[in-house]
């Protein structure tokens, strides 16, 4: 038995099915968006004066991981690396990250952003300095 819609029936389905496609479209393009737009820093990464707040914040909240100048501690040294971006940086710093045993905690809910790219401008300097080496005795 096949059953006939009233055309306002028909009509609102087809307009339900556009309004529904054109919905979907416009969460994926938010979506879209939202993953391809990065964190902007509100401030040069590179002032020297941005760069020292930095490592007085890194001093307080991550020498005992990452060691002193980013020496290396309980996570490896992140001194002298060149493949820790500024994006990648922001995001780790504020959201932690897990690397086996090893949990970096996420700190966006007690650092404010422009804190945390402090963080990144003195992590980012260290990128032209080695990491010092151990003495040996």
């Amino acid at each position: 038995m096949a059953y006939r819609l009233s055309e306002r029936a028909h009509s609102l389905l087809s307009r339900a099915g556009f309004f529904g496609v054109v919905f979907a479209g416009c969460l994926s393009a938010t979506a879209a968006v939202a993953e391809d737009s990065s964190p902007t820093p509100p401030f040069n990464l590179t002032d020297p004066q941005i760069i020292d707040e930095g490592r007085v914040q890194f001093a307080q909240t991550c020498v005992y991981c990452h060691g002193n100048a980013g020496s290396g501690g309980k996570a490896g040294p992140i001194s002298g690396r060149t493949d820790l971006t500024q994006d990648y940086l922001f995001t780790t710093i504020s959201n932690g990250k897990r690397a086996g045993s090893l949990v970096m905690p996420t700190w966006k809910d007690s650092l404010d952003e422009p804190t945390i790219w402090k963080l990144v401008a003195y992590v980012l300097s260290l990128q032209a300095k080695p990491a010092p080496e151990a003495k040996t005795q």
